[in-house]
């Protein structure tokens, strides 16, 4: 994918976590409660909710970006650069093309996509 196509596919927040919404249902939501495999989907807190236990599970939870308050965008943006050349970015580049202010959020990010 190159940057045309990134920018025309993903231009919004809303963009990214439907995306990844959708490659997450895919994979199919466990309850970490009881292990329940249905759920719904609660739009308007971007949440599953059990159908069997009703307990609540976050769009982001049991992912790389379960503790992170960045948005999905720039998680996005930050693993299309870290994929886009073989060399690579790094983290101080990503910041400086995100305009994040903070290094370590953009360090942390490469970090995991590393593993």
């Amino acid at each position: 994918m190159n940057i045309f196509s990134f920018t025309a596919n993903f231009d919004s927040e809303e963009s990214c976590r439907n995306h990844f919404k959708s490659e997450r249902d895919k994979l199919g939501v466990i309850c970490q409660k009881c292990s329940h495999s249905e759920h719904y989907w609660i739009k308007s807190r971007w949440s599953y909710e059990c159908k069997n236990c009703r307990s609540r599970t976050s769009l982001r939870s049991g992912t790389i970006m379960q503790s992170s308050n960045l948005s999905f965008m720039i998680w996005y943006k930050t693993m299309f650069l870290l994929s886009m050349t073989k060399k690579g970015f790094s983290s101080k580049e990503i910041q400086k093309q995100l305009g994040l202010k903070r290094y370590e959020s953009v360090w942390a990010i490469g970090m995991i996509a590393i593993l």
